[in-house]
């Protein structure tokens, strides 16, 4: 080497140096690595064939183990080769009823034997790269950290560690089944790690340019500020579904949290699993504080794709044309708001004329129903309304008929999700004594986010007023945006009655604790929670917002306050449901109105009325 390509080499490490270590605190950061990338359309020339090709080596994974591994995924565009090491093919398995060109646009080769991944892993996968122009997508089964900070730039992408994960482009990686390896073939790559890290702040839509990041991304090269990764039209692909005996029906929502709404959507799909096929998509990243519950979806469909979590909202249209034609989906229900629902149903009932769009609004003055403007009143066929102003609202002032607009009170737990009879004394006394609660203590429950819309600061100032009966205590199961201040005015409040609980996944063991369940919402629909305390024997205090006020005056089921924010007549409330006799009249009339909730009477109403039948 000569003494002037010296300088050259060691210039040309350091900056290979310096761009690694850009990468590893881009990803530590959950940045795109490189600088924030930046996001345009691009039209597809001419459209990738669609089709995944699992390349294995023979001689460590089966044709049976395989074709009974391609069985459990739901992509449907998945051919699996066989190859020997001299990359000679064993055995092929072509996807069923389903016909390909012989090129593919992707392929994945897991080394050694198949890992166990989620049944949408590579279903995923293909979206991702079907919506945007990327050599290889890195998404571990759930959406979280593949391996983290460990990788440092875009070569780790084909380290044995990713490959478990990735899906590559034909075009710029190539494999090696002699050696187990992947190496790349042409300069200029861009590859994506979906990492929990790197998903970014809730999404802003946009039609053309936004530089909200949902990365991180990884480059070969140095891009510069001005990193673009583009987007394209995922419905391009042009799918093909499978057919089935059941109607199928696409469920949306921001996220599958634990609140009541989710609640109510997994009891009532659970109930209709015998009427529709379902699949899912979430548009918003999920968010840990609101708590997560797509292992109990999943246990009603494999196919949950987290769209929020894995790409740009412009890219999301084409991946939802993408998934209705795939899955042969006629029925489209957002089961929880969105905003990006508003962007996308105009666009989507333009794509797909016969597309049935269903919404569900759970307040009449603020909300989501602020966006039933002319294009959401051309593109939504039917609003699923959780308390009658809502529908007063839509007819009065909107328009719409009667019949667009049905009523649906939301309903209670299963049943059997419920501590059994016979064990729920046992269940209360064990809890209130890890809680640290005397048996004569009173405790008011109020489990929602820590959202302003639920006033969780209200319950604060309440324990503060009720010092003076000191078997008055306030239990806050929940997380969210508000769940700091809470804590800080907690501790502010000088040994008041109150305490925070993070969110918890069996709701109904604590109300079993409890003795009063409490919301007093800015608004609401008509809350789950107050049901479940319903079911299981305790009087409710709620603000008259929705139809929370109607349904205790109906039922006799507890206090109703009329105004939120009225602390003096919340604290006249507490102070009646303190004396015990006053307080075991409601609890009686609270467990004779639980059967008007049942899970089956909900979900009867839900499948006529995704059916039309309304």
């Amino acid at each position: 080497m000569t003494i002037t390509r010296l300088p050259r080499r060691l210039a040309a490490a350091a900056r290979t140096l310096a761009r690694t270590a850009r990468y590893r605190a881009a990803l530590v950061r959950g940045d795109a690595a490189g600088g924030d990338a930046a996001y345009r359309f691009e039209e597809w020339s001419e459209p990738d064939p669609p089709l995944v090709e699992l390349r294995l080596r023979s001689d460590v994974v089966s044709e049976d183990e395989t074709r009974a591994w391609c069985r459990r995924q739901t992509l449907a565009e998945l051919r699996a080769v066989g190859l020997a090491r001299d990359g000679g093919e064993a055995w092929r398995i072509e996807p069923l009823d389903v016909g390909f060109a012989d090129t593919d646009a992707a392929w994945f080769a897991a080394p050694g034997k198949l890992p166990d991944v989620a049944a949408a892993h590579l279903e995923t996968c293909f979206l991702v790269a079907a919506a945007e122009r990327i050599d290889a997508v890195v998404l571990r089964e759930r959406i979280e950290p593949a391996v983290g900070a460990a990788v440092a730039d875009i070569d780790g992408l084909h380290d044995e560690a990713l490959r478990r994960w990735a899906l590559y482009r034909s075009d710029a990686y190539g494999w090696d089944p002699a050696a187990d390896a992947v190496r790349p073939t042409r300069d200029g790559r861009i590859g994506k790690l979906i990492d929990t890290a790197g998903v970014g702040d809730q999404p802003r839509s946009g039609a053309f340019f936004n530089r909200t990041r949902r990365g991180p991304y990884l480059f070969d090269n140095d891009p510069g500020p001005d990193a673009c990764v583009g987007l394209r039209d995922a419905s391009l692909a042009e799918r093909a579904a499978t057919p089935g005996e059941l109607p199928a029906v696409l469920v949306t929502a921001p996220f599958l949290a634990r609140g009541g709404a989710e609640q109510t959507l997994l009891a009532t799909m659970q109930a209709m699993t015998d009427r529709f096929r379902f699949s899912m998509a979430a548009f918003a990243p999920h968010r840990a504080a609101l708590g997560d519950r797509r292992d109990d979806f999943l246990e009603i469909t494999d196919r949950i794709f987290c769209l929020g979590d894995v790409v740009h909202p412009d890219a999301m249209v084409g991946m939802v044309l993408s998934l209705l034609d795939a899955t042969g989906a006629e029925i489209l229900y957002n089961a929880n708001g969105t905003t990006l629902f508003y962007d996308f149903a105009p666009r989507l009932k333009a794509a797909r004329p016969g597309l049935r769009i269903l919404d569900h609004l759970y307040d009449h003055r603020i909300g989501y129903i602020e966006a039933y403007g002319p294009g959401t009143g051309d593109a939504v066929d039917i609003c699923v309304a959780e308390n009658r102003p809502i529908a007063d609202v839509l007819v009065n002032e909107h328009g719409w008929t009667p019949e667009r607009v049905p009523v649906i009170w939301p309903c209670g737990r299963p049943d059997e999700a419920l501590p059994p009879a016979a064990e729920r004394d046992a269940v209360r006394r064990a809890l209130r004594r890890e809680l640290g609660y005397r048996d004569d203590d009173v405790v008011v429950i109020t489990a929602a986010r820590t959202h302003p819309q639920k006033r969780p600061l209200d319950l604060v100032a309440l324990a503060e007023r009720l010092r003076d009966l000191d078997t008055v205590h306030f239990l806050i199961a929940g997380g969210g945006d508000l769940q700091d201040d809470v804590d800080q005015a907690i501790a502010r409040s000088g040994g008041a009655q109150v305490r925070r609980l993070p969110f918890h996944d069996d709701i109904p063991r604590l109300i079993l604790a409890a003795d009063v369940g409490c919301l007093v919402s800015e608004h609401e629909g008509l809350p789950v929670f107050a049901l479940e305390c319903l079911q299981l024997g305790r009087p409710f205090l709620g603000t008259r917002v929705g139809d929370l006020g109607s349904m205790l005056d109906e039922t006799g089921a507890g206090i109703v306050v009329d105004r939120p924010g009225d602390l003096d007549a919340l604290e006249a409330a507490v102070r009646r449901l303190a004396d015990p006799f006053h307080r075991g009249e409601l609890a009686g009339l609270a467990a004779a109105a639980a059967p008007r909730f049942s899970v089956r009477a909900c979900a009867d109403a839900y499948a006529r009325t995704l059916l039309g039948e309304v």
